[in-house]
């Protein structure tokens, strides 16, 4: 049976991503875990009172919704460092997806230091699902950012995976270097390379046409992904994670983090390895 893990810090934030993370489980067959985890800042004695008043409101958020008797939910309140303990009790709990809500809009102080989505996401290895949207519906349109790594192929896969019905498109932009300064004639090898590229990595990660259609384009990828989710409208972004470090932009590149600070609608990050949601 799949385990999931769903954050919330009882925000209306946290609500829309228990909510998905309870329609997701019962789709997917998956034991659910709700966590809130109370700071260690506070006092002792405060601390205890708020765990205890955080397990009633969460008792009541997850009763609030309609779809919550069909599914096996487990509620958890823990007193820690909130980013670390719910990577923890992921980790620990062998977690096959990971729900948060999106990060409270903070324009001034995120610049100089992360966000508490960031630093979980930088301390797990499952697949992390952001949420923006209220939910209204399973996701229908699912936006795979791809470069042809390892990390946007288990993206792919495990969006697949979490979203079946929905429809899936693909966008990988590559660069054209001092295009100015290049002759037109020698423009269509850069295409041509990554045409090469495409058929090396679906051969490579089995990934097909018919289930992942892909646009090649060249330009700035930032700009060409901002203008490809402003006219194709998705309801989800998979996006691969590479590598692991202490600096977000390193852990997670600077499209993605650029996506999870102003998320345009719902965000899947995946790091390289199986795709576990079905």
């Amino acid at each position: 049976m799949p385990r999931y893990f769903v954050a919330t810090d009882l925000s209306d934030r946290g609500d829309r991503a228990v909510h998905r993370a309870i329609l997701l489980s019962i789709r997917q067959g998956a034991r659910l875990t709700v966590l809130t985890v109370v700071d260690d800042a506070l006092p002792s004695a405060l601390a205890a009172q708020v765990a205890k008043a955080a397990e009633v409101e969460l008792t009541r958020i997850v009763a609030s919704f309609p779809e919550s008797p069909k599914a096996d939910i487990h509620i958890e309140v823990v007193t820690g460092d909130p980013a670390r303990v719910v990577a923890e009790r992921a980790m620990n709990g062998k977690a096959d997806l990971l729900i948060l809500g999106r990060h409270r809009d903070r324009p001034f102080s995120d610049i100089f230091r992360q966000t508490t989505a960031e630093r979980i996401i930088s301390l797990v290895s499952c697949p992390v699902l952001m949420v923006s949207a209220t939910p209204a519906a399973p996701y229908g349109h699912v936006l795979n950012a791809v470069d042809f790594s390892p990390a946007s192929a288990a993206a792919a896969k495990t969006a697949m995976s979490l979203a079946p019905e929905a429809r899936h498109d693909g966008l990988h932009v590559y660069h054209v270097p001092f295009r100015g300064l290049v002759p037109g004639d020698q423009i269509p090898a850069f295409l041509h390379e990554a045409e090469t590229t495409e058929a090396d990595w679906r051969t490579h990660f089995a990934i097909g046409a018919d289930v992942l259609p892909i646009r090649l384009t060249d330009g700035a990828v930032q700009s060409e992904l901002t203008q490809a989710i402003a006219k194709d409208g998705p309801d989800l972004i998979a996006v691969g994670a590479h590598g692991r470090s202490a600096l977000s932009r390193a852990v997670l590149g600077s499209v993605t983090t650029m996506l999870m600070r102003e998320p345009p609608c719902d965000l899947l990050i995946v790091r390289p390895g199986p795709a576990r949601i079905g």
